[in-house]
Formats: structure tokens, sequence, C-alpha cells
């Protein structure tokens, strides 16, 4: 199952995320930095997310720095909270079956 989720802003473009099995697959593009594209095996990352005042990262389990920060609750809450949901449930579930703890 796929979910996508695009978020814009007016000073840092757009960025898109789609979830497609295993993979997050991430694009951005702004007039200063111009595209970019981004797979991020979803396996490393940690299924419960950092809030700060205006994101929502997703850390990896290994280094500190988030991987993923998400606009909060663009475009909107509902499609914000299913995408961060379906994150959450597939990193804890693709972890489970890399640690073996799952088949």
């Amino acid at each position: 199952m796929t979910h996508k989720l695009i978020q814009k802003h007016l000073l840092h473009g757009t960025q898109e995320f789609e979830l497609i099995d295993d993979v997050i697959k991430v694009k951005t593009s702004s007039l200063l930095k111009g595209k970019k594209q981004l797979d991020i095996d979803v396996a490393i990352l940690n299924p419960e997310p950092v809030i700060s005042k205006t994101h929502l990262h997703f850390h990896s389990r290994v280094k500190c720095g988030p991987l993923i920060s998400l606009y909060l609750n663009k475009p909107n809450v509902e499609k914000f909270n299913a995408f961060v949901d379906a994150v959450k449930v597939k990193a804890k579930m693709e972890f489970d079956v890399f640690a073996g703890l799952q088949k």
C-alpha cells in the first residue's frame, strides 16, 4: 500500500513523501536549492517521532539527527496524521522483521 504526503511552504518550497513498501521516497524542490530526491529505508527509522515547535522529526535508530522532517499538520491534520501513523507502524514492523522478532 502506498501513502503519500505533499507539503508546501512559501519560503522553503515543496516536499513530497511517499511510503512504498519498505522505503520512503523523499522529493524536495525549492527555488534556491533546486530539486533533490532521496530514498530512506523504513527499518532504520525510530518509530517514535520527535516534535519541535513547527516540525515532526523521524530520527534514525543509530544516528542522532533527523532523517525526515515534516511540517506539522500540513496539508491538513487528517492527511498528516494518517501518513505519520503509517510510517510509525511500518518502521516498527520492518525493524521487528529485520531483528528476527517477527516472521
